[in-house]
């Protein structure tokens, strides 16, 4: 966990990464924000937080703390806070399952999800986007997401 003002953060992305901190500036004024999404955020370097900026600051506390914490980065680690059925099936509502087992499901606006016969699936619906896996192509996700077109992000 991160803790930072506004003003420091960025001039930490401005030492260490600038083109990041181009961007951030770019999105930070709203009548700019979908544009610069969808026009430069693909194009940006794929690195973390933590190796742009946190192991090169050179003005970093740490602060033991006594809570659990769990880094929620992939669809694998989202399912452990959602109910399970006896088959391992994870979602966040209620959904209809036969003969499936070790899914994850995710549904945001309403929708039935009804299961038959599938298995190791992550399946996500989304009032805009549908995504549907298998849960050993989670890490690939990313990569899907930037064959998209874009008028269609």
């Amino acid at each position: 966990m991160f803790v930072w003002s506004v003003p420091t953060v960025l001039r930490e992305f401005n030492r260490h990464a600038p083109e990041l901190a181009d961007f951030i500036s770019q999105v930070r004024a709203p009548e700019n924000f979908e544009n610069a999404l969808r026009e430069r955020f693909s194009k940006l370097p794929r690195i973390s937080f933590d190796y742009a900026i946190m192991e090169k600051a050179d003005r970093v506390l740490v602060v033991e703390a006594s809570f659990d914490w769990d880094d929620i980065g992939s669809w694998r680690a989202v399912a452990n806070y959602f109910e399970k059925d006896k088959y391992g099936n994870a979602a966040n509502r209620s959904i209809t399952a036969l003969d499936s087992s070790n899914n994850i499901v995710f549904e945001e606006d309403g929708t039935a999800v009804a299961l038959l016969g599938v298995h190791d699936l992550i399946v996500v619906r989304t009032p805009d986007a549908l995504l549907i896996c298998h849960r050993h192509e989670a890490e690939r996700i990313k990569d899907l997401i930037g064959k998209i077109p874009p008028e269609l992000q």
